[in-house]
């Protein structure tokens, strides 16, 4: 039998429908954002994942554990199929994931896996990902997936170990070489790297895109989205992720934001109606977004990108923008 493996529910209804043979499952932890190291088993990822899950998206523990778990058994089934297809896209969320999943079916799978990883599609010239295909367009990818070789599975490893301990040189290097094995990895670890404080505010790229839109008129989360997608040279994080990082700069002594209008703390809302709230920057926010003040000073939060450790006050990794590049400070 096979089994299709998606970063995501988006496609798997379509797949279904479009009558692929085999199984459909989902292995969706989000590998691009949140604490990542050389853990000594399943088990001990699946904790620290959880923990550190339920806590940036404000859901029960047990419930992001067995989403975790049963993912990860969809992903040791594929030891017993005939073929393991995977399908992603070129963004950084996918190639996290995808590099992942090749590191540990090196082991399960390595002669029966296959991928479709795509960054085009002929008639949809705004192309995001694979969720805005219908089920016949789908099914038009499967005959062109092709076996995973040797070389994709190194590379893939590769990556996989300097995500996990934390290099942001060999970070950078490998996605300066640009390899033909993984096409869209390098692209990939470079917009990753670039989620480290910046040398000018202490910003990420994803935070200080947030706040530029905000005081660019954007007045609510869901505008800012909108409007951060458009900036996004290869749009990656889904709206509940770039909400997640919001409520960050809204959080602590210091926020960034505030309720517009108001004056006030930016309120603990759910997805459901967080969106629609109305956002200002606070003096704070504007004094960071100009760089008058550092962000990681200001909030003294510590905190991981990966495998990066990333100090309260004075992390000793930030990104150079006009360099585009990682560099050590202290």
């Amino acid at each position: 039998m096979t089994l299709h493996l998606r970063c995501g529910y988006d496609i798997i209804p379509q797949l279904r429908e479009a009558g692929l043979p085999g199984r459909m499952a989902r292995w969706d932890d989000p590998l691009c954002e949140g604490p990542l190291r050389e853990w000594p088993d399943d088990a001990a990822r699946r904790a620290e994942r959880a923990f550190w899950l339920a806590g940036r998206y404000e859901e029960p523990e047990s419930v992001v554990r067995q989403n975790l778990e049963a993912a990860d058994r969809a992903l040791l089934s594929g030891a017993d199929e005939d073929e393991v297809v995977l399908w992603f896209e070129h963004d950084l969320f996918d190639q996290a994931i995808l590099v992942f999943l090749l590191h540990r079916l090196a082991e399960l799978a390595p002669e029966r896996t296959t991928l479709i990883c795509i960054d085009s599609f002929p008639g949809v010239p705004a192309f995001i990902g694979l969720g805005q295909l219908n089920r016949s367009q789908l099914a038009e990818l499967y005959p062109g997936r092709r076996p995973i070789s040797a070389e994709q599975f190194a590379l893939a490893r590769r990556a996989w170990g300097l995500l996990a301990t934390g290099d942001p040189e060999g970070l950078w290097a490998l996605g300066a070489e640009g390899s033909l094995e993984l096409p869209f990895l390098g692209m990939a670890l470079r917009r990753y790297l670039a989620e480290l404080p910046s040398v000018r505010n202490g910003l990420s790229q994803t935070e200080s895109l947030g706040l530029q839109s905000i005081g660019a008129g954007a007045d609510t989360p869901g505008h800012a989205f909108v409007a951060v997608q458009r900036f996004e040279r290869h749009p990656w994080q889904g709206d509940a992720m770039f909400y997640a990082t919001l409520r960050g700069l809204a959080d602590g002594p210091y926020p960034l934001l505030s309720a517009g209008g108001m004056g006030g703390r930016l309120p603990r809302l759910r997805d459901a109606t967080f969106p629609n709230t109305r956002l200002e920057l606070t003096p704070d926010g504007r004094a960071v977004l100009t760089g008058r003040i550092d962000w990681c000073r200001l909030a003294q939060r510590p905190r991981r990108l990966g495998g990066i450790p990333i100090e309260a006050a004075e992390p000793a990794w930030r990104w150079d923008e006009e360099a585009e590049r990682p560099v050590r400070v202290n």
